[in-house]
């Protein structure tokens, strides 16, 4: 599992990005890691193998640069 410490639900929005033909894209978007890594799971799994997920970027809300980037959970 990953190091980051859950913020105050609404603080942050979780990206789970992937890479589609070699562009990077948001596979989902939620206000949990848990979230986002799960539907960018089912993303993947429906994509026939066209999408692959890859990592998520952590933005605070209202911000428009990344804080930091988590490993897409096992």
């Amino acid at each position: 599992m990953n190091d980051f410490k859950a913020a105050e639900l609404g603080a942050y929005l979780y990206l789970a990005m992937g890479l589609i033909e070699n562009h990077k894209v948001v596979m989902a978007v939620g206000y949990t890691p848990e979230y986002a890594d799960k539907k960018a799971k089912q993303f993947e799994a429906s994509s026939n193998g066209t999408a692959k997920y890859i990592d998520i970027s952590v933005i605070k809300t209202g911000e428009k640069k990344k804080c930091t980037t988590i490993n897409r959970y096992p």
